[in-house]
């Protein structure tokens, strides 16, 4: 049942689009617009790009641990982004190249303008960087990248040397004291050379001895001589040997810190075409950004929009029985609205006018020849073709059907059955004899047996008046006695109150909406008229009904054809 329900959903929301594609359109153009007044506008920027080999640095890592590493490469590597970004950096630049000069650069913060236009981009799984820099001058963008690259590989020698002079001088001088003679011996160099070990284990042997002799003979005990002169040897040997450690790494620093370990790959040269505007992307962005909008609209329009679309709208804000709908359909030139009715075949208008008529049996039931009045809120709503088509289709079945024009003042049935007006419903109220006879102003229509039509006649100048007498109780009653089904065609609720005083007599009516046009408070008012004047709303008919391409309800599945009509009862 879900599942249902869902798809039920999505089916309305297609038809909230559908219904107000033009604006969903609209909201596109103006979109694809913004994004051509952008591209001509904008002025174009190009991008220049320097490529940068970044080898983690080796030299200057003095191990206190074999086992760990100074930094990780990858706090390196973040570190040399960064500084490609720094302030310090920058800021030279800058100063260099005189940016001030340029509109794009000027001051004040013009260092952070420059670090805006700059993009410090990695290649993955790579020791490579790219470095780029946007500006309004091809050529200037590529001068500030290049100038970026080489200040910061210049700087990256400079700190190498005057790192590595700062590490010599603190090797020679930890000759100097006993302190920092204790931390030159537990270098990683100096721990893990095998000779030390071996002369260290013969100065721990050789001390022990000492502690050994010293508790028997005195200082100038012979052994205690030999012994001191041997551990003085073993010593003075690892002296030496540690300071031609402390030489050799001298050497191999300083080799080490006089190199370079970022070089420039690809210095960056003049872009050719503009990184901005992305004329494309734009249009894009722009189709995309109107088409969200407009949709965002068009929901924002429905959520507002109180007009009755849909049967479930009738059932949800007016709370009155559905009977069916009235698609709008046209006829040819010369034929009659009611053709469909006549025509062979199954067609749209037709099969729904019968289901209408059907629905109707079923309100019916305990009166099923009870006379019925048709009504709407407002004119033009579709109650005349209802009531035309509705007419027709009752006396197909057999019933002897009267359709009377009850609008005495916009009658139109005459057009519709194609009758002569001097005959009709104002003729009632004169004095002559056989004018003012009931049977008299029934005419019948030629092309549709059992089906009689009393016109509204010629426009009397008091039509409330008129209704307002005892003659249109008479009316109704001979109706009643004469004919199996009587139908009057009322003007609309709002504007006057004709259709209350045929409500005296004919305490029922159907209530005719135009889909999409008709305003659920509009109609709850008039339908409250109705109500208070103790005339019963057998159900209410969606008029002027246009099916899309394909839609759906639970009251049925209909498809834009005249040749095709479908409904599924199953809920």
């Amino acid at each position: 049942m879900e599942k249902k329900n869902e798809e039920i959903n999505l089916a309305q929301c297609f038809e909230i689009l559908l219904k107000h594609s033009w604006v969903l359109m609209a909201f596109v153009l103006l979109g694809l617009l913004g994004a051509v007044l952008v591209n001509t506008f904008m002025r174009p920027a190009y991008q220049s790009t320097a490529l940068l080999m970044i080898n983690q640095e080796q030299a200057g890592k003095i191990e206190t641990n074999p086992y760990t590493s100074f930094s990780s490469a990858e706090d390196y590597y973040r570190t040399q982004y960064k500084l490609l970004e720094s302030r310090n950096l920058l800021q030279r630049v800058y100063d260099k190249m005189d940016l001030n000069q340029y509109d794009e650069f000027k001051n004040p913060y013009g260092w952070k303008k420059l670090l805006k236009s700059l993009k410090v981009v990695p290649v993955l799984r790579s020791r490579l960087v790219q470095v780029s820099v946007t500006a309004y001058d091809r050529h200037l963008s590529a001068e500030i990248a290049n100038e970026i690259a080489d200040t910061f590989v210049a700087d990256n020698v400079k700190n190498r040397i005057s790192m590595g002079a700062d590490v010599i001088r603190a090797l020679e001088s930890t000759e100097r004291s006993r302190d920092d003679q204790e931390l030159l011996n537990s270098m990683p160099q100096v721990v893990n050379s095998d000779f030390i070990k071996n002369l260290k284990l013969q100065e721990a042997q050789l001390l022990n001895k000492q502690a050994q002799y010293s508790a028997k003979y005195t200082q100038k005990h012979p052994e205690v001589i030999s012994l001191n002169k041997q551990l003085a040897a073993v010593q003075n040997k690892i002296a030496l040997e540690t300071k031609r450690l402390v030489q050799s790494i001298k050497i191999e620093l300083s080799g080490q810190f006089s190199g370079n370990n970022i070089r420039v790959v690809d210095a960056a040269v003049a872009a050719e075409s503009p990184v901005r505007p992305r004329k494309l992307l734009n249009l894009l962005i722009g189709m995309s950004a109107g088409g969200l909008l407009g949709l965002g609209f068009v929901f924002v329009l429905s959520y507002l929009d109180q007009t009755i679309q849909n049967a479930e709208d009738l059932e949800k804000k007016l709370r009155v029985a559905f009977l069916g709908f009235v698609p709008k359909e046209k006829t040819k030139k010369n034929e009659p609205e009611y053709a469909f009715m006549t025509k062979e075949g199954h067609f749209l208008l037709a099969e729904n006018v019968r289901n209408i008529r059907t629905m109707l049996a079923f309100t019916l039931t305990k009166t099923p020849h009870a006379p019925i009045l048709i009504t709407s809120a407002l004119q033009g709503e579709g109650k005349s073709h209802l009531s035309t088509n509705l007419a027709v289709a009752l006396a197909q079945t057999g019933k002897k059907t009267l359709l009377i024009d009850g609008d005495l003042r916009r009658s139109r049935l005459h057009k519709a059955f194609h009758l002569s007006p001097d005959k009709g419903l104002s003729n009632l109220w004169v004095k002559e004899g056989e004018k003012a006879q009931y049977s008299y102003n029934v005419q019948a229509v030629p092309d549709v047996e059992n089906l009689f039509v009393m016109t509204a006649g010629q426009r009397p100048p008091n039509p409330a008046e008129l209704l307002n007498s005892a003659r249109l109780a008479d009316l109704i009653a001979w109706a009643e006695k004469n004919y199996d089904q009587v139908l009057v065609d009322c003007p609309a609720i709002v504007p006057v109150s004709d259709t209350l005083l045929w409500g005296r007599y004919i305490p029922r009516a159907v209530f005719v909406l135009k889909q999409g046009q008709t305003h659920a408070h509009l109609a709850a008012a008039a339908m409250d008229k109705l109500n208070k004047a103790g005339i019963e709303i057998l159900g209410a008919v969606l008029g002027h009904f246009q099916p899309k391409a394909m839609s759906y309800s639970k009251y049925g599945y209909y498809k834009k054809s005249y040749q095709y009509y479908q409904t599924d009862e199953k809920e």
